[in-house]
C-alpha cells in the first residue's frame, strides 16, 4: 500500500513523477537518434511526437491550473516564462517530425539530435527547478483544503484536455514498475484492462520504444 502523503507533498511528489517520464522520453528518443529505426520510421516518429505531446499538455495543465493557483501567494512567473522557449523548442520539433512522418525523406536523424541535445540543458533546468519550487515546505503557505481543491481540479482537467489514447498511455509505459499501483492513483480496471487493452491498442506500435509495460 502506498504511503499516505500530506497534502503539501503531494504536487511535488505527483510532479516529480510525471517529470520524470519525459526524461525517461527525452534519453530514448537521443539514444535512437544514433542508429534511427528507418524501417520503422512512422511508430518512432509517432513516438516522438507522443513526448512532445505529453510534455504540452502537462504544461497546458500547469499554466489553466497550478500556476494561477501558485501566483496567488508564490510567484511562478519564471518558469512561465520557461515555458515560452520549451514551447517554441517543441514547436520546431513537432514541424520536423510531422514533415518526416508525411514525407519520410525529409527525416534527418543528426539534425534532430542537434536540436534535442542543445535543448536538454533548458529543459531539464526547468524541470527540477519546478520541483523545487514547490517542495513541502513552500506549500505551507496554502491550506490542506486549498491544496486538495487544486489535486482535484488537476485530476479533472486531465480527463478533460488531450487524446487519451496518446497521453495516458505514454504516461503509463513511462512509469517504473515499483509504481504501477499506486502513481497516479486510478482504478484497477483501468490499469489492467481499459489502458493496455483498449487506449494503448490505438497506437501501439509507439510504445515499443518505451521504457516499461503498460500495466
Amino acid at each position: 500500500m502506498a504511503p499516505q502523503r500530506s497534502a503539501e507533498e503531494m504536487l511535488q511528489y505527483n510532479m516529480i513523477h510525471a517529470h520524470n517520464t519525459f526524461k525517461f522520453g527525452y534519453d530514448i528518443i537521443l539514444t535512437q537518434l544514433d542508429n534511427p529505426p528507418t524501417d520503422d520510421l512512422k511508430n518512432f516518429l509517432g513516438y516522438c511526437e507522443a513526448w512532445v505531446d505529453s510534455i504540452e499538455g502537462h504544461h497546458q495543465a500547469e499554466e489553466e491550473v497550478v500556476f494561477p493557483f501558485l501566483n496567488r501567494k508564490m510567484n511562478f512567473s519564471a518558469e512561465q516564462e520557461q515555458h515560452k522557449f520549451i514551447h517554441s523548442t517543441l514547436d520546431v520539433l513537432n514541424g520536423k517530425l510531422r514533415a518526416a512522418k508525411a514525407d519520410p525523406s525529409k527525416f534527418n536523424a543528426a539534425e534532430l539530435k542537434q536540436t534535442l541535445t542543445d535543448f536538454r540543458e533548458p529543459l531539464y533546468n526547468h524541470l527540477d527547478e519546478e520541483v523545487a519550487h514547490i517542495a513541502p515546505e513552500d506549500m505551507k503557505v496554502f491550506d490542506a483544503k486549498e491544496l486538495l481543491d487544486l489535486n482535484a481540479s488537476l485530476d479533472k482537467h486531465a480527463k478533460s484536455h488531450g487524446d487519451p489514447f496518446l497521453l495516458v498511455p505514454f504516461m503509463r509505459s513511462h512509469t517504473p514498475p515499483e509504481l504501477k499501483d499506486s502513481w497516479p492513483p486510478m482504478p484497477w480496471v483501468l490499469r489492467k484492462v481499459v489502458i493496455p487493452y483498449v487506449l494503448a491498442r490505438r497506437y501501439s506500435g509507439y510504445w515499443k520504444y518505451a521504457p516499461y509495460a503498460m500495466s
